[in-house]
């Protein structure tokens, strides 16, 4: 089973890339530029929905619940 963290959740909000991405590459976790992302990738959240989602500013509580839903998606 492939787990999202808070790290995770935190590293994709501070990124720098241009439009970066959580995706599960090679089957882990990573940061990455979308422009990046290759066809056996699978993006599992954008940088632009994280902040829809939860603001500029993410709390360690916020980035644990965030990486639990993420992870959850990943299982279905």
């Amino acid at each position: 089973m492939i787990t999202v963290t808070s790290n995770d959740v935190r590293v994709l909000a501070r990124s720098r890339d241009h439009e970066p991405v959580l995706a599960v590459v090679g089957g882990e976790v990573r940061v990455i530029a979308e422009a990046e992302v290759g066809d056996d990738d699978r993006v599992v959240c954008t940088q632009r929905m994280l902040v829809h989602e939860l603001g500029d500013e993410v709390s360690d509580i916020e980035a644990q619940l965030f990486a639990g839903r993420l992870t959850a998606l990943l299982a279905e």
